[in-house]
């Protein structure tokens, strides 16, 4: 930039003694693309653009000439820089082997000693550290090593390079990754908020989203989660939900903690929308048995439980105040299911068509937000819709118009499936033969009188109460750090993936196996909403399940050796 600006004052003075101040000011114009030409060549040479690392098969035909013991020339050293988290599944890494890291230190230390170790040298370097696939990589001495030749080059090649670039000052604000607790400060920054955007960090030293930088990064994040107390907790909850959007490796593990940690607050019977929208988003419907299997593996039963209840909650409020409009609430029934809700384990509201089609914002954005919760009512009046609540193991049935009594079946006998797109009010829901009715009317509202009490009593007849089951319980919190792994001191140690952990996998290999598949999904088809269960240490399967078909998805899927379940085609497996 120096250079142009030199240039540039050389033509001013040209122009000043050709024509004066006037020749300067006419001419300013025809400069825009030379001060535009300075500006992209700033950018370039502060070196913020993306350094693609060396590709993989370069990288192995490096790797084979240096275990060769023949002479490499700069590029090739380049390529062992990169190289050396390279399982060649024989050796091992050269991380792993003392011999041959020897060497790669002893090229390394002569570049830095010698002032010729450039910066493409130095990010080749970061890539390995970076890279390393070990569980706990601060026990490899030469992962240490490593860790304190790339410190070291980063001063060598700052003094090469002379002037203070940016990609320099972006590497020095975040130094401490090589030092004794990598990501520790990190995390705590993310947490307050200070750093949501880690872009150019992640290009700039070669981070990749599988990295243990991160294993170590939301390690920290699950050990502050549980060291803060509820008032602190509740107050940095909307930046935790944000860190859910950085890394979708563990996504999951912050989402989960969250939830646990909620769970253990007094405000746990008081549904928290986003955490709730997210985990649906994520998990599924933990009212469905099958999406329930996939919450018990990143949270406890009691915190899934939590959800279901919150669920019931969302889904009697817009049951009996969205659809039917502030000035028709029956805040009766209304107070009285609510009173059940945390007892209720599974909820569907079925929508008449005036609801089905409302083009009002908070229909819009109901209907958007529960569409795979949602059945259409047939054979009714446009106005009319109905709610199914399973409590036990009887369903109710209650409906939006007046004058409709609560149809009462038993689960196993009820005649229709309440998880179907399409009911009947005459052919499904008013089949049965036990109805109550809501007479007589309660003397005022919030009380259990008239009608409500009367249904307390039928109920009871079924086996059921209000204090069944008292209310959710909390979780102490040495069980949500037990949950994920998080230890009693708050501690930093890089540890196994959360994800994995709260799995419930017992099998490390595999563990990996699941995770490396699920990350291989989302590089070739996006943002695709996954679930990858691996349960061969087991003697089971290894499953992907989807949530949704991609275009590309069976193709991809069939190409690692995965087949379509014949009785659910969002279903694969392989062996």
């Amino acid at each position: 930039m120096a250079g142009v600006d030199h240039l540039r004052a050389l033509l001013k003075n040209v122009l000043l003694r050709q024509g004066g101040d006037n020749a300067v000011n006419d001419t300013e114009p025809h400069f825009a693309q030379v001060r535009m030409a300075g500006l992209e060549l700033k950018a370039k040479f502060d070196g913020l653009e993306a350094v693609v690392p060396p590709p993989e098969e370069k990288r192995r035909r490096a790797l084979q000439k240096f275990s060769r013991a023949l002479d490499l020339s700069p590029v090739e050293w380049r390529y062992v820089f990169a190289g050396l988290s390279d399982d060649d599944t024989a050796g091992g890494t050269l991380l792993q082997n003392d011999d041959g890291f020897r060497r790669v230190h002893a090229e390394v230390d002569r570049r830095i000693s010698q002032q010729c170790l450039v910066r493409r040298d130095w990010l080749a370097l970061c890539f390995s550290y970076f890279s390393c696939a070990e569980e706990k990589p601060e026990l490899n001495q030469n992962w240490q090593t490593l860790r304190a030749d790339i410190d070291r080059g980063f001063d060598a090649v700052c003094a090469r390079e002379g002037r203070e670039k940016t990609w320099m000052q972006v590497v020095r604000e975040h130094r401490d990754l090589f030092g004794q607790k990598p990501g520790e400060r990190l995390a705590d920054e993310m947490l307050g908020g200070r750093a949501n955007d880690l872009s150019k960090l992640e290009s700039i030293a070669q981070v990749s989203g599988t990295s243990w930088l991160w294993r170590s990064i939301f390690a920290v994040v699950l050990s502050r989660i549980f060291m803060l107390d509820e008032a602190q907790f509740l107050l940095r909850l909307p930046q935790l939900i944000k860190l859910t959007e950085i890394n979708p490796l563990h996504e999951s593990s912050v989402l989960g903690a969250c939830l646990t940690r909620y769970a253990q607050t007094k405000l746990r019977a008081e549904p928290h929308a986003d955490l709730l929208d997210i985990a649906l988003e994520r998990w599924g419907n933990p009212q469905v048995r099958t999406r329930q299997n996939l919450w018990l593996h990143h949270v406890d039963e009691p915190v899934c439980t939590m959800a279901v209840a919150w669920l019931a909650k969302q889904d009697l409020n817009h049951f009996f105040t969205l659809l039917k409009g502030e000035a028709g609430v029956d805040q009766s029934r209304l107070f009285y299911w609510l009173r059940y809700a945390e007892q209720m384990t599974f909820t569907r509201i079925v929508l008449g068509r005036d609801a089905l089609y409302d083009r009002s914002t908070d229909f819009v954005e109901f209907r958007a937000k529960n569409r795979m919760r949602l059945s259409n009512l047939g054979n009714a009046t446009a106005a009319n819709n109905a709610v199914i609540m399973q409590i036990g193991s009887y369903y109710f049935v209650e409906f939006s118009a007046t004058g409709n009594a609560c149809y009462v079946y038993e689960v196993d006998k009820a005649p229709f499936d309440p998880t179907q797109r399409e009911l009947s009010l005459t052919l499904d829901l008013k089949r049965g033969t036990l109805r109550w009715k809501h007479a007589p009317a309660p003397y005022k509202q919030g009380v259990v009188d008239g009608w409500l009490n009367t249904f307390d009593g039928n109920m009871r007849a079924l086996g059921l109460s209000i204090n069944a089951r008292g209310g959710l319980a909390s979780l102490p919190v040495a069980q949500g750090r037990e949950r994920f792994n998080v230890p009693a001191n708050g501690g930093s140690e890089i540890v196994a993936s959360p994800v994995a952990q709260n799995s419930g996998l017992a099998n490390k290999g595999d563990t990996q196996r699941a995770l490396a598949i699920k990350e291989l999904l989302r590089a070739r088809l996006g943002a695709l909403q996954v679930e990858v269960l691996d349960q061969s240490h087991r003697g089971g399967t290894l499953q992907v399940q989807l949530l949704e078909m991609h275009p590309q998805t069976d193709h991809v899927l069939r190409a690692l050796g995965f087949k379509p379940k014949h009785s659910n085609p969002l279903i694969y497996w392989k062996s």
